[in-house]
């Protein structure tokens, strides 16, 4: 794989540095600078705040355990992401598979991934037809493999190409495209499903 420079790298390997020559305290602006989108990753496969934050301190945990096997040509924060991915995948696993979302622990933004959007959802009845949506949106997140729903969220929650969740996840490229399109068109499907119906 060829590795593509990024602004972030020089700083984050000059942290890793630190922390490999024994200053733990080091982790800490790796921490500051990537929890909130670690967390928002977490959140995507978990849908549960505070599943997503255990996982958000477990990943940090974990790197800090395996900080000597980072390697010094790939992105930290692709390796990051990594963990992050495993862990919640471990976690769902764990959980039975895979962990029911409710309507209430879902962040609307999955409807807009599938191309639908709901103007006007100030009153009532727009509140309502948003709550039916979202437990439409709730059962097809539910429906998809721990899998899908890693690519899902790494699209969902960041800028990453093709290439760089092919490496997070440690699959071809064409992989994540194939299972992006299936959660897509779940949810496309079920949302369709939902406009049709009325």
């Amino acid at each position: 794989m060829i590795f593509v420079a990024h602004p972030d790298d020089n700083e984050d390997r000059e942290w890793v540095e630190e922390i490999l020559s024994g200053k733990t305290a080091a982790l800490e602006p790796l921490f500051l600078k990537y929890r909130e989108r670690i967390y928002r990753i977490c959140y995507r496969m978990v849908f549960n705040k505070d599943d997503a934050l255990d996982l958000t301190q477990e990943t940090f945990l974990k790197a800090l355990r395996a900080i000597d096997t980072f390697k010094k040509e790939s992105r930290f924060y692709t390796w990051l992401c990594q963990i992050a991915v495993n862990a919640a995948i471990d976690f769902l696993r764990k959980k039975g598979r895979k962990r029911n979302v409710s309507f209430d622990e879902i962040v609307f933004d999955e409807s807009r991934l599938a191309g639908v959007r709901v103007p006007g959802s100030s009153t009532p009845l727009k509140q309502i037809e948003l709550k039916e949506m979202g437990r439409v949106v709730a059962r097809a997140v539910n429906s998809l493999t721990e899998d899908h729903r890693a690519v899902f969220s790494l699209f969902a929650v960041s800028d990453f190409s093709y290439r760089d969740i092919a490496e997070i996840l440690g699959c071809p490229e064409g992989t994540v495209m194939s299972r992006l399109f299936y959660a897509r068109k779940k949810l496309q499907d079920a949302l369709r499903q939902y406009v049709d119906a009325k």
